[in-house]
């Protein structure tokens, strides 16, 4: 197991991701997302994502994903002789506070990280023209641009939009 896989398996075992299945979309998608907002929180794992039709994507941490479970099931174990550092235990803690839905969400876990991840990468990592605000005016409507479906979901997005203020993700691209 090479050290970045190492450090991915302790991250996601921290993150509450102890069995690393891929099966499913859906299980392959909460990594992408939970892995974009613990490297927003700033434990940098070196991953750099793009656009993709369900938000900021990141090929290399997919192959990583997939290699790493390989590695577990033919039984390497590695990464039981680390631990993580103190100061990135509480870099993941706090992206799982981030993370976590608020009261009264009417929008699936997976579309409430969906907004979390979109509305941080739309904000602070694509381009946008000379003189756009980037206010949430602005994310939304290129949001609803890129995600027609979220049209009708302004007040799930203004919480994902909140939520990232609450943690100093609006002003600061990473916390780092």
């Amino acid at each position: 197991m090479n050290p970045a896989h190492v450090e991915l398996k302790l991250i996601l075992d921290y993150a509450g991701i102890s069995d690393i299945n891929l099966e499913t979309f859906s299980q392959r998608f909460n990594i992408q997302k939970r892995v974009f907002l613990i490297q927003v929180t700033g434990c940098d794992l070196g991953y750099r994502y793009g656009w993709y039709i369900r938000g900021p994507y990141c090929r290399e941490l997919t192959a990583d994903a997939f290699a790493l479970k390989d590695e577990l099931d033919a039984g390497d174990k590695e990464h039981e002789g680390f631990e993580l550092a103190q100061e990135t235990k509480e870099r993941v803690k706090r992206a799982k506070r981030l993370r976590s839905p608020p009261d009264g969400l009417v929008v699936s876990q997976d579309d409430w990280l969906e907004l979390l991840a979109s509305v941080h990468y739309l904000r602070h990592i694509v381009y946008w023209p000379k003189g756009v605000r980037r206010d949430f005016e602005d994310v939304f409507r290129a949001l609803v641009d890129a995600k027609a479906r979220f049209a009708n979901a302004r007040a799930a997005a203004r919480r994902a939009w909140d939520r990232l203020d609450e943690f100093g993700l609006i002003q600061a691209k990473t916390l780092a």
